[in-house]
């Protein structure tokens, strides 16, 4: 078995095809065997129980004894010498009449007298070499109770059994070896695509994410596979490509603050008397380095969260609470705006989660609204419960976000404005990271927008599973 475990698999599942058939061809010389046997001892007791009947009939009782007159319709003989042997036996087990082809000491000694009073059928051996089928069977011969014991040379049934056996067993080499070429084919045949899908799979790299394996037949078991590993390798060739442009995206977001900061800092070295251009210089420095540190830490949050290594302390959080908070915080930067920031609680909503990436949540969209929110516009957030789950919403009176651009504003570094969201501080992750904490709390975020009349942002978290201790 162990040699076998180190061979191919077309060789294995060659050996197991002949192994199968073995057992199958076996099993079927074992079945044919039987029935052929048994229907052949089947004709053979018919026959005997013909013969019960004629002898029973031409057996008569003279002088106190038994006697064979040999009457019968094929001659002189009659039917008994011709085919059947039988011997009539007393109910006390006296033998009374003999009709045998072998020496009477012989036979006597072999099968002794009958077993009981009752129908039997069984085989004998009579003399050496020579087996008979026997039947024994109460009579009436005449006035006399008697037993008959009626034997029929069994030499052609072992005859036809021995055949079926010389043919099973030299066919059984023939039909191994059969077995085997046909399982070797098949199985070389079927492992054909394999081969073609492990020669490919070597051709697949980091660069080469695109290729495919060869799918012969999607409807077989082989077939699935290579389909569900192209799945694979298409959410590969997709995870690198995002991979590739957040590394771009992430580049070209600390380029900006960088080149900045190396501006001003040259400004700052030309005009090193002036001591308001210089403290106006630093000052500035200091934006753009806030900036980059606003940055780093949204691309570390995202990157710890993607990475499921920053896990949710699962603290009671009571969202009205958190919804009123972050509202306050962020109300200075509405009145700048002259814009309406107000807060609706409709209930005591709580639940078990991050409450410090919940806020984090929160105060992005919160912050969005206020920054996309014209001069005097409206900004609500409200918190209530709906059908088991817990419901936050940020509605806004601002532009609204065009049709085509609602599906990507939850990607990393995508903005609807390129120009407008950079001047304003915003690096293009706050919805991301927003998504990606209503994900992680077994939630969800939609997006309802019209342009010209505003926008509706909806946290939507399943108190089921984010239920209290």
């Amino acid at each position: 078995m162990n040699w076998l475990s180190r061979q191919s698999l077309t060789l294995r599942l060659a050996w197991w095809h002949a192994a199968t058939a073995l057992v199958v061809v076996v099993a079927l010389a074992l079945f044919v065997r039987q029935i052929v046997s048994q229907r052949l001892l089947q004709e053979l007791d018919r026959q005997l129980r013909i013969d019960f009947d004629i002898i029973e009939a031409q057996v008569e009782e003279s002088q106190g004894g038994l006697v064979w007159p040999l009457r019968g319709s094929h001659g002189e003989e009659g039917y008994a010498r011709m085919f059947a042997w039988f011997e009539a036996w007393s109910e006390d087990g006296k033998l009374l009449l003999r009709h045998w082809p072998v020496p009477e000491t012989e036979a006597h000694a072999r099968l002794g007298p009958p077993a009981g009073q009752q129908l039997r059928f069984y085989s004998a051996e009579v003399e050496p070499g020579l087996f008979a089928r026997v039947m024994e069977r109460p009579a009436r011969v005449e006035h006399r109770d008697v037993v008959l014991r009626i034997l029929r040379d069994e030499s052609g049934l072992r005859r036809t059994q021995r055949e079926l056996a010389d043919v099973f067993i030299f066919g059984l080499p023939l039909a191994m070896l059969l077995a085997v070429a046909g399982g070797w084919l098949v199985a070389r045949r079927s492992l054909a695509s394999v081969g073609a899908m492990a020669a490919r799979a070597k051709e697949i790299s980091a660069s080469s994410l695109s290729q495919r394996l060869p799918v012969a037949n999607p409807h077989d078991e082989l077939g699935r596979l290579a389909t569900v590993f192209n799945a694979t390798l298409q959410r590969l060739e997709n995870s690198f490509a995002e991979l590739r442009r957040f590394a771009a995206d992430a580049s070209h977001e600390l380029r900006t603050p960088l080149t900045a900061l190396r501006a001003e800092g040259e400004v700052a070295l030309n005009n090193a008397r002036d001591p308001e251009q210089f403290r106006q210089s630093i000052g500035a420095m200091l934006e753009e380095a806030q900036r980059l540190q606003d940055l780093v830490d949204s691309l570390l949050t995202l990157a710890r969260a993607e990475a499921d290594q920053q896990p949710l302390s699962r603290v009671p959080v009571e969202l009205g609470a958190l919804t009123r908070e972050v509202v306050e915080s962020l109300r200075i930067l509405a009145e700048e705006k002259h814009q309406q920031l107000a807060a609706e609680l409709n209930g005591e909503v709580s639940i078990a989660g991050d409450a410090a990436l919940l806020r984090h949540a929160l105060l992005n969209l919160v912050h969005n609204a206020i920054r996309y929110t014209p001069t005097g516009g409206r900004i609500t957030v409200c918190c209530s419960q709906r059908d088991r789950e817990a419901v936050i919403e940020v509605t806004d009176t601002g532009e609204g976000i065009a049709a085509e651009h609602r599906a990507k504003v939850f990607e990393r570094f995508y903005r609807v404005d390129e120009t407008r969201s950079r001047a304003e501080g915003g690096a293009g992750l706050g919805l991301a990271i927003t998504k990606l904490a209503a994900e992680r709390h077994g939630g969800r975020i939609e997006l309802e927008s019209e342009v010209g009349k505003g926008s509706i942002f909806r946290i939507m978290l399943p108190l089921a599973l984010c239920s209290l201790p």
